[in-house]
């Protein structure tokens, strides 16, 4: 970071020209390209966020999905959960960053300071209770994580017929399909396979009822010599 300061402001020289520096100021630059290759010195002066679409990604993307159709009230309660999880971190780093603060800036002995003393006793406490909240935090995640991962199954063989679908690009590249196309797909096969009682027999419904869904929307748009190709990759998929 070139910058200049000058009295209380920084400022950076953009051609032959000084311009003020905003502490706020953030630039976003996007690219079309699916792995680009930068060089260390932008790499170390730069966030890179890769948004590519892996299965591993959009296996969980699918399965908070279904979640939120099969069982809104435990994706809630997850939902409830995270923000909890964050505020009470939020509120542990403030008293940590607080109380340096007060440490460092506290003039004279630290034991004759009341107020500071008075800091460090809240502190004390409210880190105790905030730690008691994770860790009750912590429990209940995994009871949630274990009910969710019952519908693992959907989000799994979706996940598999969307790279499926995406691979046919390499025997034509007019075989293209966008991620909205595909959830629509899957929104509608939770809303249209036959309702269940039962857990599995409701998941097993949901799983063929999609896959049958994706093989009627994919070899419509594909040549007849390739829907022979699709028919075989899906069962080997």
């Amino acid at each position: 970071k070139n910058f200049i300061k000058s009295g209380k402001t920084m400022k950076v020289k953009v051609g032959d020209k000084e311009v003020d520096v905003m502490t706020s100021f953030r630039l976003y630059v996007t690219t079309k390209l699916a792995n680009p290759s930068y060089t260390p010195e932008i790499s170390a002066r730069t966030s890179i966020v890769d948004f590519t679409v892996t299965m591993k990604g959009l296996e969980d993307q699918l399965l908070g999905r279904v979640i939120l159709t099969e069982k809104q009230e435990l994706e809630a309660e997850r939902v409830k959960l995270l923000e909890e999880v964050t505020g009470n971190k939020r509120k542990m780093k403030e008293l940590e960053d607080n109380l340096l603060y007060r440490l460092t800036s506290t003039k004279g002995s630290l034991v004759d300071d009341e107020s500071l003393i008075e800091v460090l006793r809240t502190s004390k406490d409210t880190a105790l209770e905030v730690s008691e909240k994770l860790v009750v935090a912590a429990e209940t995640e995994l009871k949630i994580n274990s009910a969710r991962e019952e519908y693992r199954p959907v989000a799994t063989r979706g996940s598999i017929l969307y790279f499926l679908i995406v691979e046919m690009s390499v025997v034509n590249v007019m075989y293209q399909i966008s991620l909205r196309q595909f959830l629509g797909i899957v929104d509608l096969a939770i809303l249209k396979s036959d309702r269940s009682p039962f857990p599995i027999k409701r998941i097993n419904n949901i799983v063929e009822y999609l896959t049958y869904e994706v093989f009627k929307y994919t070899v419509r748009g594909l040549y007849v010599s390739h829907k022979f190709l699709f028919t075989l990759l899906l069962p080997l998929k």
